[in-house]
C-alpha cells in the first residue's frame, strides 16, 4: 500500500509535538532523498547532546521596540550592554559535529524534543562529501536547534500579549506636547491661561524578571533566557529587565547581578524595584527551596511588596512537589476587582486560611507553571475592564519554620538516603540518578549526561536529582559548582547500572573533557571507558618523576579534579584489582596507578602505605642483625623516597594547593627525601636518586615561600664536587669494559640521573637569575638528550630553558634563534607543546626588533590557545603591550587600532575577579589615547579618561597604579585643551597621585622615571594655571629626578630629559605665556603640554631589578 510510509511518516512527527501542514510533509521527504539514508551502525545508539558550553540565549532582539536592560547580562568595560550570544555566532566542534552526525538516531528522540544534530545541506563553496550512490554532494554541517526549555513558546508570548492590555488605576498619559487651541479656549473661558497637553497613547508597563540563585537555580537557566525572549519578543512591555535574588551577609533578600567568577557582587536592597504605580509587572521566578525561603527571608520580600504592583511566582518544579518546598500553592480562586492595578484576592478550594492572630495577614501570590495555560489566565486577571476571576494556583506569604527533626533522630545512611529518594522520584528523575553515578558531576555534565541517556526528559527531572537529598555540593566550587554523591550512594547506585552503560556515560564525559579542557589534556574518562570496554589503556607510569612536571595533567581545579576522581571509581566498581600485602611495593604502585588516573583518593592509600612501610623500616632497622642492616637500610631509603614522592604529588592535587597546605607537604617531603639522602649509600644510585628528588622538592618549596635559599639548597645538593656527582660522571663517560646487559643498562641508568642533574641545575640557576651559568648548565643537558633519542615533550622543555637562559645572556642572537627552532621542530604537531615555544619565539622576536615575525609568531599561539583560558588571556595582553609599546612612537599610527584590538579581546578574555583586571583597563585606556593622538577621535579620549579612572581604582598593583595616574593626567589635560571638561586640578591632583604612587612602588634607590615624568606633567599644567613660580619648581625637580636617574646609570629616554630643560628654559626666560588658556594656537598648546608617554611599567619593573 503506497501510503502507508507516508501515513506512518505523519503519524510520527505529530506524536513528537509538530503541527505538520502538507507542505511541511513535502519539504521533509524532499530533504529525506537528498540527504540520503543514515550511515550503518547510526541505528540504536543516543542521540548526541549538546555542547553544553554552547550558547543557548536568544537571536536578536525581535521585538517590538522593547528595550532590554539585564542585570545578569551586565555592562562591558567600554560602556556598552552585553547580551547572550546568539546561536548563529556559535561555531562547533566540526569533528564533535560530525560524531555527532554519526550517532543520531531519530527513534531515540523523545516528544517535544528537538536534538541538536549536525544537518548536511547543499551549500555552494562547502566540502564535498559521498552520496549514497557514489556521486558527490557539496554539504557543510548546520547545527540543528536544541530542546527548548518552556513548552509552547510561540504560546507563552501570544499569552504575555494579552499584558499589553494591563492599565494602572487614574493615570492619564499624555504625549508631553501643549495642545494650542485647547489652552487658548480654556483661557477664553476661565481668564486663566493654563497649558493643556494633547492626550497619548497609553505607556505599556514594564516587565521585571526577578530570578532566584539557590542552589538547584543553575538547571533553569534557559528556562529564564527564554522567558525573557518570550517576554521582550511579545511586544506588550516598554522595558524587559532581569534581576537575581542573593542573600545578602546577614541573610536577608538583596537583587544585584548575576554571581560571576572572580568579581564580588554588589547587592542592592529589593525595595528599589518597588513601584506603587502598578506600571511596573514582576515574575519572581524560583523553585522555593533555598536558604532565602528556609529562612523566611523571600516571604518577608513578598509580603512587604506593593500592593498595587503585580507579582507571581514562576515555579519550574512539577506541582507533585510544591508541596515539599518552602512556599506551597493550592488551587483556588484568583479574584481582582473592577479597579485597575494588580490587587488580587485569593479563595482557597478547601477551608479558608486560619492564620494566627499575632501573624501578619497572608497575602495572596499567584504560583505559575512555566506554561502558555498559566501565563494566559494570569493575563487575563491583570488585564480585564471589570471584576475578574480564574482559577489558579496561589501560596500563602507567612513564614512557618520546618519542624524540628524529633529527639533522637540522627544522619541517615546511605541506603535511607537511596530508598527514600526512590519512594518519591519520578521514573525519569531515577534513572538520571543512576547514570549520573557514573558521571562526574558538574552541571554541564549532568545535561550532557541527560540528554544522550535520556532525551526523553528535562530540566525537571535533573532539578529532582539536585533536591532529593541525594547529592552533596563540594567545597569551594562557587564559579563551577561540582557535586559528589556522599559515602556508599555512588556504589549503590552502580549495583543497578551495567558496565557497558557505565562505560557508555564516560565516552559522553570524554567527548566533554576535550572539548571543556582540550585535546591536549589528559582524558581520564576516555582511559576509564576504554578499560570497562575490555580493552587496554596502556601500560601504567611506575618510574620516578624527577621533572617539574610531577603531577597529572588535570588542571588546577576542583572541577578538573573531580573528572579524575570519578572515573577512577567507577573503574575500581566494576574492576577491582588485588591489593598488594606489602606496604612498599603497595605504595609504588598506588603512586604509579595516581599517575595515570589522578585520583587523589588513590593518592591517600599510597601516603598510608608508604608511612607504613617507613614505620616498618625503621623497626626492622633497629632490631635487625648487623647481617641484615645493608638490606633493612636500602629498604628505608626506599620507603623514604616513596613517601616524599607520595607527599610532593600530594601538594599537586586540589586540596593541597592551598599555600599554607601546599608549603606543610612540600616541607614533609623535603623532609623525608633529606633522611633518604643521608642513609644512602655514598655514589650509589638510591643516593643520586634522592637528591634529585630532594632538589625537586626544594625547588618547588620555593615556588610557594619564594625563600631563595630553598634554591641554594638546592644546588647544593646537585654541586659537581659531592657524592655521588663525580662518580656519576666517570660512570657517564669513561665506561667499563664489560660489555654485558647488565652493565649497559647501568651506564644508561647513570646517564639519565646525570642528565637529570644537569637540567635541575640548570632550572635553578634560571630561577636565581644567574643566566650564564644557566646555559652552562642546559647545553650538554640538551646534547644528552639529543643523544639518547629523548621524547620531543622532553627535549622541547629543555631546549625552551636554554633559550631563556641565552636570551639572558650576552648570547648571540643567532645561537638563541638556532634554539628556538630546535624547540619547536622537537615539540611536533602537539599543540600543548607548540603553544610555548611559539610564545617564546613571539618575545624573541620582539626583543631584537623583528615586528612582523613577532606578530605572526604571537597570532599563531594565541590560535592554539585553549578559549577564555588565562593562557590566551595573557598571550594576549604580551601581544598588545608590543603593539602598544610600537604605536607609541611617532610612526605608530598604523598600529594602534590591532593594538586596541587585541588588548580589549584580552580584557574581554580576562576572569571576572581577576587581579589583573585594573592593569588591562589602564592598557586598554593608554592605547585609545595613543590612538586619539594619532588619529584625533575625541570619544577615543573620552574613553580612555573612564578606563583609566576605574584602572586606578581597581588595581591592586602600586606601580600600575602610578603609570595609569600618569597616562591619565595627560588624558585629563587634553580633555580640557579640547573640550573644557575636566578641570585642570583634576589634571593636577592626577601627576601627584603618579608621583606619590611610583615612589611608593620603587622606594629604594632613585626611583622610576615616572617620577619624573610625573613632575614634568604637574608643572606643564601650574603653566597653565597661571602659577609660574609653582611651575618652575615642579620643572626644576623633573630635571633632579632625570640626573638621579642618569648618574645611577639607569636607561632613561633623553627626548624626555631634553623636554623638561627646555621647559625650564622656557619659562625662567619668560617664553612661556603668563596665563594661556583653550584659546591658544594648536602649536603654543603642543609646546606647552607635556608629551604622550608609552606604557612603560614593566620597564621600571626591570631597571628596579637590574639596580
Amino acid at each position: 500500500m503506497q501510503g502507508a510510509p507516508l501515513e506512518e511518516l505523519i503519524g510520527r512527527l505529530r506524536r513528537a509535538g509538530l503541527d505538520v501542514t502538507a507542505e511541511d510533509v513535502a519539504d521533509a521527504v524532499w530533504l529525506a532523498r537528498r540527504l540520503g539514508a543514515a550511515p550503518p551502525g547510526a541505528a540504536g545508539r543516543p542521540g548526541p547532546a549538546t555542547d553544553p558550553d554552547a550558547g543557548t540565549g536568544p537571536g536578536s532582539d525581535t521585538g517590538s521596540g522593547a528595550e532590554y536592560e539585564s542585570e545578569s547580562a551586565g555592562t562591558s568595560e567600554d560602556g556598552s550592554r552585553s547580551t547572550p550570544a546568539s546561536p548563529d555566532t556559535a561555531s562547533p566542534d566540526p569533528a564533535a559535529a560530525a560524531d555527532g552526525a554519526a550517532r543520531h538516531d531519530p527513534d531515540d528522540t523523545g516528544p517535544g524534543t528537538r536534538a541538536s544534530t549536525p544537518v548536511p545541506l547543499r551549500t555552494a563553496g562547502a566540502a564535498t562529501g559521498r552520496s549514497d550512490d557514489g556521486g558527490s554532494r557539496v554539504t557543510v554541517p548546520v547545527r540543528a536547534p536544541a530542546a527548548s526549555a518552556l513548552p509552547g513558546l510561540l504560546g507563552l508570548e501570544k499569552a504575555l500579549r494579552t499584558l499589553g492590555r494591563y492599565r494602572v488605576a487614574s493615570s492619564e498619559y499624555t504625549d508631553g506636547g501643549i495642545d494650542e487651541e485647547a489652552t487658548a479656549e480654556r483661557a477664553a473661558v476661565t481668564g486663566f491661561v493654563l497649558p493643556v497637553t494633547r492626550p497619548g497613547r497609553s505607556r505599556r508597563s514594564d516587565m521585571r524578571l526577578l530570578v532566584d540563585t539557590g542552589p538547584a537555580m543553575a538547571v533553569w537557566g534557559q528556562l529564564v533566557e527564554e522567558l525573557r525572549q518570550a517576554c521582550q519578543q511579545s511586544g506588550a512591555f516598554a522595558a524587559v529587565r532581569v534581576h537575581h535574588l542573593h542573600a545578602d551577609a546577614t541573610g536577608s533578600p538583596a537583587i544585584g547581578p548575576a554571581a560571576e567568577p572572580g568579581r564580588p557582587l554588589r547587592l542592592r536592597s529589593p525595595d528599589e524595584l518597588h513601584d506603587p504605580s502598578g506600571r511596573s509587572v514582576t515574575l519572581l521566578v524560583s523553585d522555593c527551596v533555598g536558604t532565602l525561603w528556609q529562612s523566611g527571608g523571600a516571604q518577608r520580600l513578598l509580603r512587604q511588596w506593593p500592593r498595587s504592583s503585580p507579582l507571581a511566582i514562576v515555579q519550574p518544579l512539577p506541582p507533585r512537589l510544591w508541596g515539599r518546598t518552602a512556599l506551597p500553592a493550592e488551587p483556588g480562586l484568583l479574584v481582582r476587582p473592577a479597579e485597575f492595578g494588580g490587587r488580587l484576592a485569593f479563595h482557597p478550594d478547601d477551608e479558608p486560611w486560619d492564620e494566627p492572630a499575632t501573624a501578619a495577614p497572608a497575602i495572596a501570590v499567584p504560583v505559575l507553571q512555566p506554561t502558555p495555560e498559566a501565563f494566559e489566565t494570569w493575563a487575563r486577571l491583570l488585564a480585564g475592564t471589570g471584576p475578574t476571576s480564574e482559577r489558579a494556583w496561589a501560596a500563602r506569604t507567612t513564614y512557618r519554620p520546618a519542624p524540628a527533626a524529633p529527639p533522637g533522630t540522627g544522619v541517615r545512611g546511605d541506603e535511607e538516603l537511596v530508598r527514600a529518594f526512590r519512594a518519591t522520584a519520578s521514573p525519569g528523575a531515577l534513572r538520571l540518578a543512576v547514570y549520573l553515578a557514573a558521571a562526574p558531576l558538574t552541571l554541564p555534565v549532568m545535561q550532557l549526561v541527560q540528554r544522550a541517556m535520556l532525551p526523553d526528559t528535562g530540566p525537571m527531572e535533573l532539578a529532582e536529582v539536585l533536591l532529593g537529598g541525594l547529592l552533596r555540593r563540594l567545597p569551594g566550587t562557587g564559579d563551577q559548582p561540582c557535586f559528589t554523591y556522599p559515602g556508599r550512594v555512588q556504589d549503590l547506585l552502580l549495583s543497578t547500572l551495567d558496565q557497558d552503560t557505565a562505560g557508555l556515560v564516560l565516552k559522553h564525559c570524554s567527548d566533554y573533557v576535550e572539548r571543556r579542557f582540550g585535546k591536549g589534556t589528559r582524558n581520564f574518562a576516555a582511559l576509564a571507558a576504554v578499560r570497562l570496554a575490555g580493552r587496554d589503556a596502556g601500560p601504567v607510569d611506575t618510574g620516578a618523576r624527577t621533572d617539574d612536571d610531577f603531577g597529572p595533567n588535570a588542571g588546577d581545579s576542583a572541577e578538573a579534579e573531580l573528572f579524575a576522581r570519578v572515573p577512577a571509581r567507577v573503574l575500581r566498581f566494576y574492576l577491582p584489582e588485588l591489593v598488594t600485602p606489602e606496604p612498599l611495593t603497595e605504595a609504588e604502585r598506588l603512586l604509579g596507578q595516581w599517575r595515570t588516573l589522578a585520583d587523589p583518593d588513590v593518592l591517600h592509600r599510597a601516603r598510608e602505605h608508604a608511612e607504613a612501610a617507613v614505620r616498618a623500616a625503621t623497626r626492622a632497622t633497629v632490631d635487625a642483625a648487623d647481617a641484615a642492616e645493608a638490606h633493612e637500610e636500602a629498604d628505608g631509603v626506599r620507603a623514604r623516597l616513596v613517601l616524599g614522592r607520595v607527599l610532593r604529588a600530594e601538594a599537586d592535587t586540589v586540596a593541597g594547593r592551598a599555600p599554607e597546605r601546599r608549603a606543610d607537604l612540600l616541607t614533609a617531603a623535603t623532609g623525608e627525601l633529606a633522611a633518604a639522602h643521608r642513609a644512602a649509600p655514598d655514589h650509589s644510585l638510591a643516593q643520586a636518586e634522592s637528591a634529585l628528588e630532594l632538589a625537586a622538592g626544594l625547588h618547588a618549596l620555593w615556588r610557594v615561600t619564594g625563600d631563595p635559599d630553598r634554591l641554594m639548597a638546592a644546588l647544593d645538593v646537585l654541586a659537581p664536587d659531592i657524592a655521588p656527582w663525580p662518580a656519576a660522571v666517570r660512570r657517564v663517560f669513561e665506561p667499563t669494559e664489560d660489555g654485558s646487559a647488565a652493565e649497559g643498562h647501568r651506564t644508561e641508568t647513570w646517564r639519565a640521573v646525570h642528565r637529570a642533574r644537569l637540567l635541575r641545575r640548570g632550572r635553578l640557576l634560571l630561577d636565581l637569575g644567574h643566566h650564564g651559568e644557566a646555559a652552562a648548565e642546559l647545553r650538554p643537558a640538551c646534547a644528552l638528550l639529543d643523544e639518547s633519542d629523548a621524547p620531543g615533550p622532553v627535549r622541547s622543555r629543555a631546549l625552551l630553558d636554554l633559550a631563556r637562559a641565552l636570551r639572558g645572556a650576552p648570547a648571540d642572537e643567532e645561537a638563541t634563534r638556532e634554539v628556538l627552532l630546535r624547540a619547536e621542530r622537537a615539540a611536533g604537531d602537539d599543540p600543548a607543546l607548540r603553544l610555548p615555544c611559539l610564545a617564546a619565539r613571539a618575545a624573541f622576536h620582539d626583543t631584537v626588533g623583528e615586528a612582523r615575525e613577532a606578530d605572526e609568531a604571537y597570532e599563531s599561539a594565541v590560535l592554539l590557545a585553549p578559549p577564555e583560558s588565562v593562557v590566551r588571556c595573557g598571550l594576549l595582553t604580551t601581544w598588545g603591550e608590543s603593539l602598544l609599546r610600537r604605536a607609541s612612537r611617532g610612526d605608530g599610527a598604523g598600529l594602534v587600532d590591532r593594538a586596541e584590538s587585541v588588548l580589549r579581546e584580552a580584557l574581554k578574555e580576562l576572569p571576572a575577579r581577576s587581579a589583573q583586571r585594573g592593569r588591562l583597563q589602564a592598557l586598554v585606556g593608554s592605547a585609545l589615547a595613543q590612538r586619539f593622538r594619532h588619529l584625533g577621535f575625541l570619544p577615543d579620549l573620552f574613553e580612555s579618561r573612564h578606563l583609566l579612572g576605574q584602572a586606578v581604582r581597581a588595581a591592586a598593583d602600586v606601580g600600575v597604579r602610578a603609570e595609569a595616574w600618569l597616562q591619565l593626567g595627560r588624558v585629563r589635560l587634553e580633555g580640557w585643551y579640547r573640550a573644557g571638561a575636566p578641570v585642570l586640578f583634576e589634571a593636577l591632583h592626577a601627576y601627584e597621585n603618579a608621583e606619590r604612587e611610583a615612589w611608593e612602588a620603587h622606594p629604594v634607590g632613585p626611583g622610576p622615571a615616572t617620577v619624573a615624568r610625573a613632575r614634568h606633567g604637574r608643572g606643564a599644567v601650574l603653566v597653565l594655571l597661571g602659577r609660574p613660580s609653582a611651575a618652575g619648581a615642579a620643572y626644576r625637580a623633573a630635571r633632579e629626578q632625570w640626573q638621579r636617574l642618569t648618574g645611577s646609570l639607569r636607561e632613561v629616554d633623553w627626548d624626555d630629559v631634553e623636554l623638561t630643560r627646555r621647559a625650564a628654559d622656557d619659562l625662567a626666560a619668560g617664553r612661556t605665556p603668563a596665563a594661556p588658556s583653550r584659546a591658544m594656537p594648536e602649536e603654543e598648546w603642543r609646546r606647552l603640554s607635556p608629551p604622550w608617554h608609552p606604557w612603560e611599567e614593566r620597564s621600571n619593573e626591570a631597571e628596579f631589578a637590574r639596580s
